[in-house]
C-alpha cells in the first residue's frame, strides 16, 4: 500500500505514518477546520474493494462513535474518498502494553493493575451499552506516560472476523486471547471480553502466554483443555488475590468466570486500594511513545510458545476444599489454595 502522506481525505490532512496493522496504515493528520491532530486509518486496498465489507465496516465505525469513555479511544468519523476507506479516531500518544511488554518482557505488578483497572472499567461502560470488543488483548491496550489507558478498536474485530488468527496455518495475532466459548462457535457476551482481559493480565505479569500452539489446532486445543502455570510460579511476589482475579477471569468455564466486566473492576479496584494502602511506589512507565503506531495492530509475539505445565508437578498436590467439585477445580485454568476455598478475597 503506497503511502498517502501528503494528501488529504475529506477533511483531514494526512502528515505522518504511525504504523500499520493486519487491516490498514495508521496516519496522525490534522482536522483541518479545527487544525486540531487526529489518527485516521486508511484500510488496505484489498479489503477497501469489498462492498459489504464497506457497508458494514462505515456502519460499525457510527456505532461505535457512540461510546464516549475516557478510557475508550473515540471514534469521530468514517468515510470513502476514491479507491480509500478510512476512519478517524482520537489521537493519544503512548506505548501499546504489547509494545512495553516487547521492551520490558513484563511488567510490574502495580502498572499490570493501573492497566487492568482502567481497561475493566472501558469494558464495563461498552457492554453495558450492547458493545462487545472481541480482540482484547495488550496491542489493544493504549498506555501514556501518565499510566491514562485506552482502549482501541473497539468494534472492528465484529467486522474484521478471522483475518488475524491464521496465515498460511500458522497462529498469529489475536487467537492467543480468543475465549473457549468462541472457539465452539457458541454466542459471544462480554464474558469473552472478560477472558481475553484475564490473558492479558496473566501476560503483562509474568511476560508469558498461558496456552501454547503453532498451528491453529494446537492453540485450539491448548485453549480448550491445556492447563496453564499459575503465575506465582512464574514470577515472584504474586500476591494470592491477583492470582486469584487472574484466574477466575480466564476460567474455561463461563459459570465460574466473571459474570461481567463490571464485577472484574470491582476486585481490581479494591485489590488496586489496597496496594495504595502498602506501597506508594511511583508506577513504572513508558518514558515516549515507541516509534511504532500506538493505533496500529501487531502480531510479533505469533510464534512465542509459552510452557503449559507447571516445571515441578509436585507442588500441584494441595489438599482439595471439600466444598468444590471435581468439575468445578477442571473447570478452573489452575488452581491455588486461596481459590480453593473461595472466590473472594
Amino acid at each position: 500500500m503506497r503511502s498517502l502522506i501528503g494528501q488529504q481525505l475529506g477533511d483531514y490532512l494526512l502528515e505522518a505514518e504511525l504504523g500499520s496493522g493486519s487491516m490498514g496504515v495508521v496516519y496522525r493528520a490534522t482536522y483541518l477546520p479545527q487544525r486540531s491532530s487526529v489518527a485516521v486509518k486508511v484500510l488496505l486496498d484489498e479489503l477497501a474493494s469489498d462492498v459489504s465489507f464497506i457497508t458494514r465496516f462505515i456502519r460499525e465505525a457510527r456505532v461505535v462513535s457512540s461510546l464516549d469513555h475516557p478510557n475508550i479511544v473515540r471514534v469521530y468519523d468514517a468515510g470513502r474518498q476514491g479507491e480509500h476507506i478510512y476512519f478517524v479516531m482520537e489521537y493519544f500518544p503512548g506505548s501499546t502494553a504489547g509494545q512495553m511488554l516487547r521492551e520490558r518482557t513484563r511488567l510490574p505488578l502495580e502498572t499490570v493493575v493501573e492497566i487492568a483497572t482502567q481497561s475493566a472499567d472501558a469494558l464495563a461502560y461498552a457492554h453495558a451499552r450492547g458493545m462487545v470488543h472481541r480482540d482484547i488483548k495488550p496491542d489493544n491496550l493504549l498506555v501514556n506516560e501518565r499510566c491514562r489507558v485506552k482502549v482501541l478498536d473497539f468494534g472492528l474485530a465484529r467486522i474484521e472476523g478471522t483475518r488475524s488468527i491464521t496465515v498460511a496455518g500458522t497462529v498469529v495475532g489475536s487467537l492467543y486471547y480468543v475465549a473457549p466459548e468462541q472457539l465452539l462457535g457458541r454466542t459471544l457476551d462480554g464474558r469473552a471480553d472478560v477472558y481475553a482481559l484475564g490473558i492479558t493480565m496473566y501476560e503483562m505479569l509474568t511476560g508469558q502466554r498461558p496456552y501454547r500452539g503453532q498451528t491453529l489446532t494446537e492453540m485450539s486445543d491448548a485453549i480448550l483443555s491445556g492447563t496453564a502455570v499459575p503465575p506465582s510460579r512464574l514470577v515472584a511476589p504474586v500476591p494470592p488475590e491477583m492470582e486469584r482475579i487472574i484466574g477466575r477471569a480466564m476460567a474455561r468455564d463461563l459459570e465460574h468466570r466473571y459474570h461481567d466486566a463490571g464485577e472484574l473492576f470491582h476486585d481490581l479496584r479494591n485489590f488496586q486500594m489496597h496496594l495504595t494502602r502498602i506501597s506508594t511506589a511511583p508506577l513504572p512507565l513508558p518514558s515516549k511513545p515507541q516509534s511504532q503506531s500506538p493505533h496500529a495492530s501487531h502480531a510479533s509475539h505469533a510464534h512465542y510458545t509459552p510452557p503449559m505445565s507447571s516445571p515441578d508437578q509436585s507442588h500441584q498436590s494441595q489438599a482439595r476444599n471439600p466444598l468444590r467439585t471435581a468439575s468445578q477445580d477442571a473447570n478452573t485454568p489452575y488452581q491455588t489454595p486461596e481459590r480453593r476455598q473461595r472466590d473472594e478475597w
